[in-house]
């Protein structure tokens, strides 16, 4: 029987791997002769991965993780010139293989949730106002690349229909921690480059707002002291990164994620001996992060540029950065009076009058994920992104409340004090909306959804049984 059945699986893939050969051969034949260079090498590239998902035994899965890492470790997006991003080519490889799933009937549908729900609601009003940015003649290459970018929330659906295992679950967050690891050590490396003279920074910055507080729930709550080790020594080049790219709002809301995780851990906890071990790693972060200062300050002599951007606090009525936000929320008002309900529609652009930074006058962006959804899609679709945000801290809240697992209990406390932070971030950044980094925060809150439903689902069966 095992002969029998370790034929049929190698006769299955050696029929995977004819039908694969015969169509990279037509493929390069119609392409060679009719296609340009540029797209022949694009239709190559999507052979070449496909082929190379053919041999790994969850293709869905692995497309997630490639997601999460690529979307993190791109120091910045990339144009259009074959209409595709390149951050946009594994979500779809993740949809192609659901439907191949799904067709040959392997796959077993979840509920998609009250987040799923409320994310479905406003992409529609997203797509409401798609139309109405074509129906007023505005550029279509930026009005489709804003849907798109909406539209990468949609990805949420795809992680919560992948039917993951719980190994799987696990493998995405190792991912999203190597791969901010790996930008941490690029910051530190470019910054090193510029032999610290100034600031370095990437649209990148935005995920140590979630695996700083990742690896703080690791050394609260996971059981190996050696892997709280890991995670304290994973943890000083990110802290570093965030000192270096002098943003404010990261100096503030990262350190206020950690402080709301260690307040939950100390009401949770009863014995002294316990909280003792939750101080010593902090302790130990925040000893080696120091000295890690004092090493940079001796090597690059970073304390004049610290002071001064710390000094920017007693004077923020002249900052520059801020007032150019305020100007440009002023105009957002008067936008409000043609298109309240559903906003002005993508594609839309505001003209800086006063003060025009990095030499951009029109902005298509703001950096305020609220009044940037207020200013495209109008008061409806605002309310619904805030519906779907609290769908998310409902679900997480019942997360971080269990205490099945570290992994559940690492997941919970950590995604709902750093989202809380971000949400409160979001107010002078489009970090919520306008980056590739929602294809990372929309696997996030998949696997809050899938954790939730899975927990529901013991306690139930559980209950079932004590009664029975």
């Amino acid at each position: 029987m095992l002969t029998q059945k370790v034929s049929e699986i190698t006769g299955n893939f050696s029929v995977k791997l004819l039908l694969v050969a015969v169509l990279i051969e037509l493929v390069i034949l119609l392409t060679y002769a009719v296609l340009p260079a540029k797209l022949n090498i694009f239709v190559y590239g999507c052979l070449v991965i496909s082929f190379f998902y053919l041999l790994i035994p969850n293709p869905v899965a692995a497309s997630i993780v490639l997601s999460v890492i690529i979307a993190i470790l791109l120091p910045k997006t990339y144009g259009r010139p074959l209409g595709i991003k390149f951050e946009e080519i594994f979500p779809l490889l993740t949809g192609f293989f659901l439907l191949l799933e799904y067709f040959r009937g392997a796959l077993k549908l979840r509920p998609i949730g009250k987040i799923g729900q409320g994310l479905l609601l406003f992409l529609i009003v997203a797509f409401i106002s798609f139309a109405t940015g074509l129906l007023k003649g505005r550029n279509s290459i930026l009005v489709v690349d804003e849907l798109l970018m909406m539209l990468a929330w949609g990805y949420y659906l795809f992680v919560v229909e992948a039917n993951l295992t719980f190994s799987e679950q696990k493998y995405i967050v190792k991912a999203l921690i190597f791969a901010s690891f790996i930008v941490s050590l690029f910051y530190i490396y470019k910054f090193i480059s510029l032999h610290g003279l100034t600031r370095f920074r990437t649209d990148q910055q935005h995920i140590f707002n979630v695996t700083i507080p990742v690896l703080f729930a690791v050394i609260l709550y996971y059981p190996k002291n050696y892997i709280k080790i890991l995670a304290a020594l994973l943890m000083i080049p990110m802290i570093l990164a965030v000192y270096i790219t002098l943003t404010r709002a990261l100096w503030i809301f990262i350190p206020l994620s950690l402080l709301g995780q260690y307040l939950f851990y100390i009401k949770e906890q009863k014995k002294f001996q316990t909280l003792f071990r939750g101080v010593l790693p902090v302790i130990i972060i925040v000893a080696l992060s120091i000295i890690g200062l004092l090493v940079l300050n001796k090597l690059l002599g970073v304390q004049t540029l610290l002071e001064k951007r710390l000094q920017t606090f007693k004077f923020l009525e002249y900052d520059p950065s801020l007032m150019a936000r305020a100007e440009l929320g002023l105009y957002i008002y008067k936008r409000l009076r043609t298109g309240f309900l559903f906003g002005s529609g993508l594609g839309d652009f505001l003209r800086y009058r006063y003060f025009p930074t990095l030499g951009r006058f029109n902005v298509y962006w703001l950096d305020n994920t609220y009044l940037q959804l207020l200013w495209k899609t109008g008061v409806i679709g605002t309310i619904l992104f805030l519906l779907f945000l609290f769908h998310f801290f409902k679900r997480v809240k019942y997360l971080m409340t269990l205490s099945n697992t570290p992994f559940i209990k690492i997941l919970g406390t950590s995604l709902f004090f750093s989202f809380f932070a971000l949400a409160l971030s979001s107010l002078q950044c489009g970090i919520l909306i306008g980056y590739r980094f929602n294809f990372v925060w929309a696997t996030l809150f998949a696997l809050v959804e899938i954790c939730s439903q899975e927990c529901k689902n013991r306690t139930t069966n559980t209950k079932g049984a004590n009664t029975v």
